[in-house]
This record gives C-alpha cells, sequence and structure tokens, in this order.
C-alpha cells in the first residue's frame, strides 16, 4: 500500500508539473504549433490521471472505467510528440494531410477499438485482476492491435528522435543541449514503452506511465531553460498566422527555421530549397537575398522572378526575451508596383520629356556630385555647352511644332555620339550641356565637331521647303582646385559666346586664359 501512495504522490506532481507546463505554453499564443503541444499536455495528464485513479480504485468497474480513460491520451502521445517534433523542425507544412492520416489513423482507431474491446477482442485478448501491495490490480493480455499500436507509437517516437538528432547535428553548440534534453525524454518514453510490454520483475505495473512523466521533466526543462517553444510560437502569434507577405523567422544562428506559406511561394520561385544550413550556403547563388536576410535595416532588394527583375523590401523584427535574443521575424513584401512608379516619378522630375535627355535640374545635381568625385580622383572634366544657332526663328517661321522637332533630333544625336556614362542635358528651350571625364582635350574637340557636323548635314521639311538648323559650341576644362560646377559653365558659356561672335556653326575651347577655335 505504500508504493501505490508514492507512486500516487509522483503521478499527482507530475500531473502538476505537466498542468503548469500546458498553462505556459497556451500563454505564448494561438498558433497551431502551440496548440498541438497543448494537446499532448492534455494526453499525458489523461494517462496519468486514469493510471493513478485505477491503482487507487478497489472495485473491478470503477478500474475498467478508469483504464477506458486513459485511451484517452495513451495512443496519442506518442503520435503528438511526432507533430510536435515534425512542426519545430519544419517538415509538418509541406505534408500536412498526409502525415495527419499517418500519425494519427492508428490512435484514433486504438481508441475506438480499446472502448468497444468486448465485442471483438482485438486490443485486449483477455483481462483479469491480481491481488499486487495490497490492492488489485488489471492484468491485461495483448491482442493483437495491442502490437499494432506498440510498433506505431515506437516508430512515431524514434522518428520524433531522428528528426531531433538530425537537427541537433546541425545546430550550434547551445542549441544541442536543447535537443539532447528533448531526445533523452523520447528515450525514456521509449524505455517505458519496452518495459510495459516485457513486464520485468514480474509486477503488474505500467511502466510507460512512469517513465513518461520524467519525460515531461526533461521537456519542460527545455521549455523553461532553452526556450524550446517561446521563440517560434511568439513569432507566429505577432505575424505568421495574419500577414499575407513573406515571413521568415531565423533564429540567433542565421538558420531558418519557420515560414509562412507566401515565403514558401517566394522560395520555390527563386528556385530554393529550404534546409538547416546556414543562410550563407542556402543563397549562394542569389546574393541579393542573402543580403537582405542579413541586413537588419529596412531596405529594398531586387530579386529575379520567373524571368523578370521585381522589388521585394525586407524589414527585421528582432524576437526579445528575458535571457536575450532569440532570433528575428523577416518581412518581405512585394513592392515591386511601388518603386517602379516611384522610379519613374523620379525618372520623369530628372528627365525632359521631349529631348529625352537629363533636365537643368538633373545636370545640376548629378554634376554637382561629379565634379567633387573628380577632386580626389583627379580625373580630368570638360563640359560642353551647346546653342542651336537661331533657333527662335525656326520656332516664328515654321511653328513651335517644328522647333520641337529639331529638338528631337538634336537630342537623338547627341545620345548617338556620347556614350552612358556622360551626362547629356537640355538645360534651356535651345541650350545643351554635356559633361565629360576621362577623355582627353584632343577627344573631346572630336567629340564637338562630330556633334557640329552632323548637325549641319541634317535636313528638316516643312511645307515643301527644307532648311537645316547649325549648332554652336563651347568647350571647358576643370584644371583648378575646387573649382565648381557653376564656374565651369561660365567658363563653357564664354567659349560659346565666342563661337558665336565668330559667325555660329563652330567649336571654341577656353583652357584657362587660353582659347583655342577648332573651326
Amino acid at each position: 500500500m505504500i508504493f501505490v501512495n508514492v507512486v500516487s504522490i509522483y503521478f499527482f506532481v507530475m500531473i502538476v508539473a505537466v498542468v503548469y507546463a500546458c498553462a505556459h505554453i497556451r500563454t505564448l499564443n494561438d498558433s497551431q504549433y502551440a496548440h498541438t503541444s497543448v494537446l499532448l499536455c492534455f494526453a499525458v495528464c489523461f494517462y496519468i490521471i486514469g493510471y493513478s485513479m485505477e491503482l487507487n480504485s478497489e472495485g473491478v468497474a470503477q478500474i475498467l472505467f478508469w483504464n477506458r480513460l486513459e485511451y484517452v491520451g495513451i495512443p496519442f502521445i506518442s503520435a503528438l510528440w511526432l507533430a510536435v517534433g515534425l512542426m519545430y523542425t519544419g517538415h509538418y507544412n509541406r505534408h500536412r494531410h498526409a502525415l495527419f492520416a499517418a500519425i494519427y489513423a492508428v490512435p484514433f482507431l486504438t481508441l475506438i477499438f480499446r472502448l468497444t474491446n468486448k465485442y471483438h477482442h482485438l486490443y485486449l485478448s483477455s483481462i483479469d485482476f491480481v491481488r499486487e501491495y495490497g490492492t488489485l490490480r488489471l492484468v491485461k493480455e495483448p491482442g493483437i492491435w495491442m502490437y499494432v499500436q506498440a510498433v506505431h507509437s515506437t516508430v512515431m517516437i524514434f522518428i520524433t528522435m531522428s528528426l531531433l538528432l538530425h537537427y541537433s547535428i546541425q545546430m550550434e553548440e547551445a542549441v544541442r543541449d536543447k535537443v539532447r534534453l528533448i531526445v533523452a525524454a523520447s528515450l525514456f518514453s521509449v524505455t517505458g514503452l519496452a518495459l510495459a510490454m516485457m513486464k520485468p520483475f514480474g509486477l503488474h505495473i505500467d511502466y510507460m506511465a512512469l517513465c513518461l512523466p520524467i519525460a515531461g521533466i526533461l521537456v519542460s526543462v527545455a521549455i523553461l531553460r532553452y526556450d524550446f517553444l517561446e521563440a517560434k510560437s511568439t513569432a507566429r502569434s505577432r505575424v505568421f498566422e495574419s500577414d499575407r507577405n513573406a515571413i521568415v523567422l531565423m533564429n540567433q544562428y542565421h538558420r531558418i527555421i519557420d515560414y509562412n506559406k507566401n515565403a514558401k511561394c517566394l522560395f520555390d520561385r527563386l528556385n530554393v530549397t529550404v534546409t538547416r544550413m546556414p543562410i550563407n550556403k542556402m543563397f549562394p547563388h542569389i546574393p541579393q537575398m542573402l543580403k537582405g536576410l542579413l541586413s537588419t535595416e529596412t531596405g529594398v532588394i531586387q530579386l529575379p522572378i520567373d524571368g523578370e527583375k521585381r522589388y521585394y523590401e525586407f524589414s527585421t523584427k528582432k524576437i526579445d526575451v528575458a535571457r536575450g535574443q532569440q532570433g528575428q521575424i523577416k518581412t518581405i513584401r512585394d513592392v515591386t508596383e511601388t518603386t517602379l512608379l516611384n522610379k519613374n516619378l523620379r525618372r520623369q522630375a530628372m528627365m525632359d520629356e521631349l529631348s529625352g535627355l537629363s533636365n537643368r535640374r538633373a545636370f545640376i545635381q548629378i554634376g554637382q556630385k561629379r565634379i567633387q568625385k573628380s577632386e580626389t580622383s583627379g580625373c580630368a572634366m570638360y563640359l560642353l555647352m551647346m546653342d542651336l544657332d537661331y533657333f527662335k526663328r525656326v520656332n516664328d517661321r515654321y511653328g513651335h511644332q517644328m522647333g520641337d522637332r529639331v529638338v528631337q533630333a538634336f537630342g537623338r544625336i547627341l545620345k548617338k555620339i556620347f556614350s552612358e556614362g556622360h551626362l547629356i542635358a537640355r538645360i534651356g528651350g535651345e541650350e545643351f550641356a554635356v559633361l565629360l571625364s576621362g577623355c582627353d582635350s584632343g577627344l573631346v574637340c572630336a567629340y564637338a565637331e562630330e556633334v557640329r557636323k552632323h548637325m549641319e548635314q541634317l535636313d528638316f521639311s516643312c511645307e515643301e521647303e527644307t532648311f537645316c538648323v547649325t549648332v554652336s559650341v563651347g568647350v571647358a576644362r576643370k584644371d583648378i582646385a575646387g573649382q565648381t560646377l557653376d564656374s565651369l559653365m561660365r567658363a563653357a558659356d564664354q567659349a560659346l559666346y565666342r563661337s558665336k561672335d565668330r559667325g555660329r556653326n563652330c567649336v571654341t575651347v577656353n583652357e584657362g586664359s587660353a582659347d583655342d577655335a577648332v573651326n
């Protein structure tokens, strides 16, 4: 009788511990992960309470009642434990329906067969009662389905152990301690199951019920000390279940431990298979994705999706608990339309629509930066200022529509002659400018002369009348330290005025105090 009392106290303490763990998990959030863990706690409680009451019952009917109650929990413990392991290692969502059937079919049938055993004896071939330690004991002879259920439970536990061991191998030492506790808990469960089937020492005791609370203690330590549930469940409660963006949960070691369906869709479109490897090994061929995941600052990253360039905003939310940072929630939002719209607006704000060249604002902003950069690089800078000759006469005689055609044609000439690296702009009605770097004076003069000749040779027609428009060019070189874009423009303007004084349709170079007429 003393033995029964000691075991009952042991069970009582374990039930309190399990209920506490259940309450702790339930307060974390409302996610499926937490729900499964709570169901596991309930299954353990039904089992331990039922067996404790069975030990303390004297009547046959009472013993049988409590024994049946145990099976609300017994067959589901290993199944729910496997489900928790699959969710923790990130495998459950990938084949959810198939896994649900494979995991829970046998437990549900076990419950049904145990409750209806007297009609078919598939679960228990026979039952008897003996007196042991002063109390009545239920002696059960296993039927064929009990062996099926035992094999199923053993397989479930070993699969869980394998998953966690494989996960542990890839983790850092701090994470391995946590997983080792969970594996140890699984070993205690397997030991209890084996002892229950072998019945050593001739005692009619449910060894599984004795070993299971010890496994529960180890799991509780993993929860409370190593945060087995909190980082992942806290993340889910915040954003996983409701956010329409791609959500990725990373631990403090930069390994992806969970993600939502939108993230999976993004990974599939990138042809990436998520594993437990560090992300720097998962995305070697997509450095932009790696950059977005590693950065803690919010930023927009361009990714190649289905053969097109799309833009994604990466933002980070840290998961902090009392013991320090446990990981990061990465929110990945498709901002392609917004980004392209903003780029288009910026382009329009910096672009002259008529000529297709940069406008005066863009020329000043970009030009000033290039001038400043040349101060440190020592690179030679040249500025061409160009003015379409007698352009007002074209507008007055042929109309502004013809004047627009002339501007467009001259814009095409400039884009044809100068490369994209040069800053080409329309800075006024008939005024144009080109800022060049990395060229010598001979090449700059050749460029200017080529522009002049192309324009001179271009014919325009209006109402059966053909005419041409020429261009005057002034060239200046930045050769003084600290010289600004404004002073360089004044120097080029001076050369341009000289070209007009000389009759237009020519190029004049202003290099310091030296003036040189090219044509």
